[in-house]
């Protein structure tokens, strides 16, 4: 079988070379129409590498090209992912071309061979060593692409050369290699400028450190698609599958507001996930089994398990995918627990002109949240114990109507010392999904075009977070809040191109966009009979927001070296009402790339505006329904830096930001008085939403990664000081101008290390964070717990007096995996291997201990 099979590729790849030479020679260097039609091929009909195609599109990645290619030839085209660089851009130039020729001009960088199969089929199989002497690292291995095919910052897609903006991908290859399921441990030391507090196993929302610094209190986050299709709430976006992510692109800033409209003040994050068949020897199915023990300080050490199903079927041409993955984990504190569920799957058509994907996920958690065990001794109110104390009946908290005991009286709850609610359900859960379909048609070698449609939506009961002086809300009409939302997003674009890129060339996009969202909000205040100041006992908020964006953008290059860029979004969105609902976002940028003998090195500088409108879906999931008379958030800025690659196998970054944000909206705590004749007892701390004034954002970001053999390393820097210049006239809170933001931190990094060699795999990664402001909530509740401190005391300025500087938290992590066979691998796992249970970001959130793990995974 070997010598037929050699045969076959010596042969296949004869019959390649003779009817490509004559188009060799820098076909894909120009990327313009050349005569393609009078080429001479061999006779025989029935040879598949004679077959003539037509193929049109500029800045496509190598996958899309041989799928591309493909479908229009009526063959199969079969390749590993690990042989070959599949996100590298490519031109696709012909008209009426040997399959051949096309062929031979997309692998010619590439350690493969073609091999004819059959009457319609070609594989790409390995290279003979001797031909592969000048790549002795994978090309997936490459740690910097100038030539990646992004889509993000594009709208169809563009070779990341162009890109006046940092952008960083983060491939699905690290995130399995990591076996991160967490979006903090995805982007965590690996993004610079990034960095979100771990997430806690009881806690539903997603909580930003910084982003280049901070965009608003507690609420800072990027805008996340998942495929292009816009997430109805970016915070509940907290945990991912590895399985189904083929790579996540990362825009820091508001250069990306351009493209992505309003609340991409912070930046622009594109989750886009896998869309294979079986081409290549892939397996058609993934099985994954986990299990180990989660250590505490709190609670004997309990268990932790993860499984999950993966099934894929199709060829590269069209293909199908779908997954599922369960998390548990028991209780690390008395009385918690958590569970987690993902679904995810899509579709994938291919044609010689365009591609058409579908996508939809669907995830769900329900978490079960005691009091904290660090406020025991602490004289505060649970749910728990008012059922206790006999004021509420059933086991139904908030009760509805008639739900009181009927023993009790006005002066059995005058009589209770505190009444502070504290607003950690017993029951947490959130549901989210997403469905929707993108694709691209290329018309012509100049006029391409694109559309996506989707909606997301989400269900969440009792994940309030507030990011003010107390760990949660204290005001008990905030307890057992219900959120939900439902997003819709259109947008299609055209982009045209012309010109030669070898010389001069210009590229222009026209697009549109229309979202649509409704949020609604329900809340319920089980003392409304006896607080009159609390409000009607059922509360509901309903807010419907749309927003139309028509966006322009040409970008020019000159000798594919200096790269210029302008565009300009302009939107009406309703969220804006009563502030100017017209909005226009503008960015500039500039890059230039230029090569040496040891690499290329790029510089670039970009400018960008972003806003984002006082209500959001993210805002209104988060803080409940609490509303102000408030003015938009706003940041604009530059940020200028270098990129220097070594070969395929080195690169450094370094980044320079200086931006400014205003308008910035925080829950200011007031005191809220109630009547004396009502509840004397019961001291109520409220939240008021207030724009706090003018911030500026300026730092740092480095980062490096190095490859060789079978060891890869990787390293991030950040430093940020993100402070308030200036306050607004009715501020009331306790920042001051000078102050540095709180709960961002001013310095973190990140290292990642791997193995790979044979059955034998390894990863390590370490992320600190440090340096950081942020309350000392158990000094703050202890003190309000007691009778002898007035009120006054936790409201306003007198509230710097907590404030506590965190010197920092370091999180080490790792996995071993070695291979029994091709199709069963054996893993294990450490998480948290410091024990770090306390202090992030503050010092009342626990976490959950060193965690260690044993696995198998099955693929057949």
């Amino acid at each position: 079988m070997r010598p037929i099979l050699r045969l076959a590729a010596t042969s296949s790849m004869a019959a390649i070379v003779s009817l490509a030479a004559p188009h060799m020679a820098g076909a894909q260097a120009a990327c313009a129409p050349a005569g393609r039609a009078s080429v001479s091929t061999v006779s025989n009909p029935d040879n598949i590498l004679s077959r003539r195609v037509t193929l049109h599109g500029r800045d496509v990645s190598l996958r899309d090209a041989l799928d591309r290619l493909a479908a229009a030839a009526h063959i199969r085209v079969s390749y590993s992912a690990e042989l070959l660089d599949l996100s590298r851009a490519v031109c696709l130039e012909y008209e009426s071309v040997p399959v051949s020729a096309v062929l031979a001009d997309l692998i010619a960088q590439a350690p493969v061979r073609p091999v004819v199969l059959g009457a319609d089929q070609i594989v790409l199989t390995p290279a003979p060593a001797q031909n592969v002497a000048q790549e002795p690292v994978p090309i997936l291995k490459s740690v910097g692409q100038l030539d990646r095919v992004v889509v993000t910052g594009s709208t169809i897609g563009a070779a990341q050369r162009s890109l006046p903006v940092a952008l960083d991908v983060v491939s699905g290859q690290q995130l399995a290699e990591r076996a991160v399921g967490s979006l903090s441990g995805a982007l965590d030391g690996v993004v610079p400028g990034l960095w979100l507090w771990e997430q806690s196993p009881l806690s539903l929302l997603a909580r930003y450190g910084s982003i280049r610094g901070a965009s608003s209190f507690g609420v800072s986050y990027p805008k996340v698609y998942v495929d292009g299709i816009e997430v109805a709430n970016s915070l509940l976006v907290t945990h991912l599958d590895p399985e189904s992510v083929s790579r996540i692109e990362v825009i820091r800033g508001p250069q990306g507001a351009a493209l992505y409209g309003a609340d991409a003040i912070s930046g622009v994050m594109n989750i886009i996930t896998r869309q294979e068949g079986i081409e290549g020897g892939a397996p058609r199915a993934s099985l994954r089994s986990e299990g180990g023990t989660t250590a505490s300080d709190y609670s004997n050490s309990v268990l932790s398990q993860s499984h999950a199903l993966s099934l894929r079927t199709g060829s590269n041409a069209r293909s199908a995918r779908l997954g599922m993955t369960l998390t548990t984990l028991g209780a690390f504190i008395p009385g918690a627990s958590s569970q987690q569920l993902t679904a995810n799957g899509g579709v994938r058509f291919v044609r010689s002109r365009g591609v058409l994907n579908g996508t939809f996920r669907f995830f769900a958690q329900d978490a079960r949240t005691p009091a904290s065990p660090l406020l025991a001794g602490l004289d505060l109110w649970s749910a728990d114990a008012y059922r206790q104390a006999g004021i509420l009946r059933n086991d139904v908290f908030p009760p509805g109507p008639g739900e009181y005991g009927d023993s009790i009286t006005r002066q059995r709850l005058d009589s209770l010392s505190r009444l502070v609610v504290l607003d950690s359900s017993d029951r947490q859960s959130v549901r989210q999904f997403t469905v929707g379909a993108n694709g691209l048609y290329a018309q012509s070698d100049r006029w391409t075009h694109s559309a996506v449609v989707g909606v997301d939506g989400y269900r969440l009961h009792s994940a309030s977070i507030l990011d003010g002086a107390f760990p949660s809300a204290l005001d008990s009409a905030l307890r057992a809040a219900t959120g939900d939302a439902l997003r819709t997003t259109m947008r299609v674009s055209s982009v045209g191109q012309f010109g030669n890129p070898d010389r001069t060339a210009a590229t222009v996009t026209v697009g549109a966009e229309h979202s649509y969202v409704r949020d609604e909000t329900v809340t319920r205040n089980p003392f409304a009979e006896f607080d009159p100041a609390g409000g009607p006992p059922r509360r509901e908020i309903v807010e419907t927001r749309s927003n139309a964006g028509a966006i322009g953008q040409v970008s020019a290059s000159f000798h594919e070296a200096l790269f210029v860029s302008g565009g300009l979004r302009v939107e009406r969105n309703t969220g804006l009402a009563g502030v100017g609902e017209i909005a226009t976002l503008p960015m500039l940028g500039v890059s230039a790339v230029h090569s040496f003998n040891i690499g290329t090195i790029k510089l670039r500088a970009a400018y960008g505006k972003g806003i984002r409108p006082p209500q959001t879906s993210s805002r209104a999931g988060t803080l409940m329904g609490l509303h102000g008379n408030l003015e938009p958030e706003e940041q604009s800025g530059i940020e200028a830096g270098a990129d220097f690659f070594i070969g395929k196998f080195a690169a450094l970054h370094a980044t320079r930001f200086d931006q400014r944000a205003s308008g910035l909206i925080q829950p200011v705590s007031v005191y809220s008085v109630a009547p004396a004749d009502s509840m004397p007892h019961y001291r109520r701390i409220a939240y008021e939403l207030q724009n706090v004034g003018e911030i500026t954002n300026r730092g740092w970001e480095l980062a490096g990664a190095v490859t060789g053999g079978p060891w890869s390393l990787a390293a991030t820097f950040s430093q940020v000081d993100s402070r308030v210049r200036r306050l607004a006239a009715r501020y009331t809170g306790d920042l001051r101008p000078g102050d540095r933001m709180l709960e961002v931190p001013a310095k973190t990094l990140g290292v990642n290390a791997g193995y790979n060699l044979g059955r034998l795999s390894m990863s390590w990664r370490v992320s600190r964070a440090s340096d950081w402001i942020n309350y000392n909530r158990l000094a703050l509740l202890s003190a309000f717990a007691s009778e002898k401190n007035d009120i006054g005391l936790f409201v306003g300025p007198q509230l710097r007096s907590y404030w506590k500087t965190y010197d920092g938290v370091t999180r080490i992590g790792g996995r071993i995996g070695y291979s029994f066979s091709r199709g069963m691998t054996f893993t294990l796992d450490g998480e948290n291997l410091l024990n770090e249970q306390r202090g992030e970001p503050d010092n009342i959130t626990v976490l959950p201990g060193r965690t260690l793990s044993a696995g198998l995974r099955l693929r057949f």
